[in-house]
C-alpha cells in the first residue's frame, strides 16, 4: 500500500474525521428553515402536525420487525433459511474446530441457559463466527433487527471482511436465552484504539474469566456445556466477498463459504441441542447432529474413513515395475485424502485453518520412490492461542 494510501486508510477508518460537505450544509439550512416556519405556523397546523407525528410513531411501532423474514436482507434470510439437507450434505470438515466440552460449577450457575457471544466488530475472527451462530441460533429461534453492518479492521490479518453486528439485534427462543456481546466498534477514536461499545454482564465476566483465561475473541459459551475460542473456522473463505454472495454461497455446501460456516453450524448445533431437552426442534434428531454430539463428548472427530483409505500402502521395493509404483501413488493419494478428512487438533483450543494434501513430484529418486512417481504429503496451518504451542494442532 503506497504512503498517500495509508494516510487516507485512517480518514476512512475513522468517521469521526470526516468533515460535512457543502451539500451537506445547505441540507442543514434547509431543514432550519423548515423548523422555523413550522414555528410561526398557527394552532391548527401545529395541531395537524402533531395528530402527523402521533399517526407515523403509531404505524411505526405496530409494524413487523427484522423477525418476520420477509423483512431481513437477502444475506440475512439466506443464512436463516439453510436447510437441514445442505448442512448434511457438508458435514463435519476436518478444517473446523469441534467445541470444548466444559464443565458447569457454582460460579457459572447463573449463566447454565444462556447462548453468550463476546465479540467484536472489528474482528475479523468474529466476522466468520457471527455467521456460524446465526445459521445454528435460526434453528431454535427468531431473530429480529439484524441491520447493522460492519467491516472487520483494515489494519488485522483478514482486513475488510464483509460482516454485520450483534448490536441492536434481539432473539427469541423457548429454549434458551442469546446474550451477544459486541465490545468494541470498527471504528476508531482519535487516540487510535477502536471505540467501546458494550460491557459484559458480571456473570458473563465469570464465565468468560473462567473459561477463556487468554482472552480470545471470539468467544462462545453454550450454557456452560460447551465453548469456542476464537473462530471455529478460517475467516480467509470471506475475503473479497460482499455480504450477498456470502449469504448465497451458504446455500451451496460445495462452497469454501459452506464448508467453514455451516460445518460450523453442526458442531453449534449439536451443542444448542444439549439445552433444548424438551420438545427439540427437528434438526436435533438429524444423521449429521447426531455425529456431531458424538464429536463433541469424545473432542475427536468419529468420521469413518473408507475401507481403501484405512491402512497405509506398503511402499514397493525400488525394483518394482512403473505400474506397481503408480498404483501405490494412487492408493497413497487416496489414504492422505481419508487422514486429512478425519484429522482433528490434539489441543482443542487450537484452530485448523487449513488441511491440504500435497503432491510432489522429482525427477530423482527421493527416499526410495523413483524418479517421476508422485508421492504425496499433508500440510495442516492453524492458529493457536498466544502462549500455547503450535505443535498443538
Amino acid at each position: 500500500m503506497s504512503q498517500l494510501s495509508q494516510l487516507s486508510q485512517a480518514l476512512i477508518d475513522d468517521i469521526s474525521l470526516r468533515r460535512p460537505t457543502v451539500d451537506d450544509l445547505r441540507s442543514r439550512n434547509r431543514r432550519r428553515h423548515v423548523r422555523r416556519r413550522s414555528l410561526a405556523a398557527g394552532s391548527l397546523a401545529l395541531a395537524l402536525g402533531v395528530a402527523i407525528v402521533v399517526v407515523s410513531v403509531g404505524e411505526t411501532s405496530t409494524a413487523p420487525t427484522g423477525g418476520v423474514k420477509t423483512h431481513l436482507a437477502s444475506y440475512y434470510q439466506a443464512a436463516i433459511n439453510v436447510s437441514n439437507s445442505t448442512l448434511e450434505t457438508v458435514g463435519l470438515p476436518a478444517t473446523v474446530a469441534i467445541p470444548t466440552r466444559v464443565s458447569p460449577s457454582l460460579s457459572t450457575a447463573s449463566t447454565n441457559s444462556v447462548v453468550s457471544y463476546v465479540g467484536a466488530e472489528y474482528c475479523p475472527y468474529c466476522a466468520i463466527q457471527r455467521w456460524a451462530l446465526l445459521v445454528a441460533l435460526s434453528k431454535f429461534g427468531t431473530f429480529t433487527n439484524l441491520n447493522h453492518e460492519v467491516l472487520s479492521s483494515s489494519s488485522d490479518t483478514y482486513p475488510h471482511l464483509a460482516s454485520w453486528s450483534f448490536i441492536g439485534a434481539k432473539y427469541t427462543s423457548k429454549y434458551f436465552r442469546f446474550d451477544p456481546v459486541e465490545l468494541n466498534s470498527d471504528k476508531r477514536s482519535l487516540s487510535g484504539a477502536y471505540e467501546p461499545l458494550q460491557k459484559m454482564t458480571v456473570s458473563q465476566r465469570v464465565t468468560y474469566d473462567k473459561f477463556n483465561p487468554q482472552g480470545e475473541l471470539p468467544f462462545v459459551d453454550f450454557g456452560n456445556h460447551y465453548v469456542t475460542l476464537g473462530a471455529s473456522s478460517s475467516p480467509a473463505v470471506l475475503e473479497g466477498l460482499s455480504l450477498s454472495e456470502i449469504g448465497s454461497d451458504l446455500n451451496d455446501p460445495k462452497s469454501p463459504v459452506a464448508l467453514a460456516i455451516d460445518g460450523s453450524a453442526n458442531y453449534f448445533v449439536a451443542a444448542l441441542c444439549s439445552l433444548a431437552q424438551t420438545d427439540s426442534p427437528a434438526i436435533c434428531s438429524t444423521p449429521v447432529t447426531h455425529r456431531a454430539a458424538k464429536d463433541l463428548s469424545l473432542g475427536v472427530g468419529t468420521s469413518v474413513v473408507t475401507p481403501s483409505a484405512t491402512t497405509a500402502p506398503i511402499q514397493p521395493p525400488t525394483n518394482a515395475p512403473v505400474s506397481e509404483w503408480k498404483k501405490w501413488s494412487v492408493d497413497d493419494h487416496k489414504f492422505m485424502l481419508g487422514v486429512a478428512a478425519n484429522y482433528r487438533s490434539p489441543n482443542p483450543a487450537c484452530t485448523i485453518i487449513n488441511i491440504s494434501v500435497n503432491a510432489n513430484r522429482s525427477n530423482t529418486p527421493v527416499l526410495g520412490v523413483p524418479a517421476g512417481i508422485t508421492r504425496w504429503s499433508i500440510s495442516i496451518k492453524g492458529k493457536c492461542p498466544p502462549g500455547r504451542s503450535a505443535k498443538g494442532l
